[in-house]
């Protein structure tokens, strides 16, 4: 990207990308141009070109936005109870979060499907993405294994983790195609978490508490 890093950057970085969503989105990968992408924000294509110099950075920056947007909605769902989240809680606001509800949700992660499928021609891209999903299951992986007990360096927590991943972004997939309506998707996520990892495993802490001290 340009130099000139500052509020004024990122929020033209914003516009720039969020316009390149509404393109991919509407017109395809290979409308993911400067010309395309500047008439969408009402820019010049150098001005574009400005802020992202090839069209692999334009990709690039496209995906990163959708990712973000991703990351908040995983935060929004894990600050809607009100308490602190279980390791159980957290894996399944963070897989609920992939699964779009909203018209821009839909349109944000058919844009990544199609990012994605570019990065198949695009070595640092591609490199980019294996290491993002890498991180994203490493993570699910501890909260899998802080929630069962297992060993946090295990096989097991990770193949728990690469499973369960998997059956959200299939479900994401469905939804977007239609196949599913986000209720159907969630209710199907719902019912692999609790097989996987057991009935309570998305209780935040405090409802856990509450039960545990009901037991007789």
């Amino acid at each position: 990207m340009a130099r000139g890093l500052g509020t004024a950057h990122e929020d033209q970085v914003a516009t720039l990308t969020a316009a390149a969503v509404r393109v991919l989105d509407r017109d395809g990968l290979p409308a993911l141009t400067f010309r395309r992408v500047a008439a969408e924000a009402g820019v010049s294509p150098g001005r574009v070109q400005h802020y992202f110099r090839t069209s692999q950075g334009l990709a690039a920056a496209t995906f990163r936005r959708v990712r973000q947007r991703v990351q908040e909605r995983v935060q929004d769902q894990l600050t809607t109870t009100g308490a602190t989240p279980s390791p159980g809680a957290v894996v399944a606001g963070t897989l609920r979060a992939l699964i779009p509800q909203a018209r821009t949700e839909v349109a944000e992660l058919r844009v990544a499907q199609l990012v994605e499928l570019h990065a198949s021609t695009d070595p640092a891209l591609g490199a980019e993405l294996r290491a993002g999903r890498t991180s994203l299951v490493d993570f699910l992986a501890s909260q899998v294994a802080a929630q069962r007990g297992d060993d946090p360096g295990g096989d097991d927590a990770r193949r728990t983790a690469t499973l369960l991943l998997a059956t959200a972004e299939g479900l994401a997939g469905m939804t977007i195609a239609g196949v599913l309506t986000h209720e159907e998707a969630n209710d199907l996520l719902g019912e692999t978490l609790r097989r996987v990892l057991g009935p309570s495993a998305q209780r935040d802490r405090r409802d856990q508490s509450d039960s545990e001290r009901a037991e007789p």
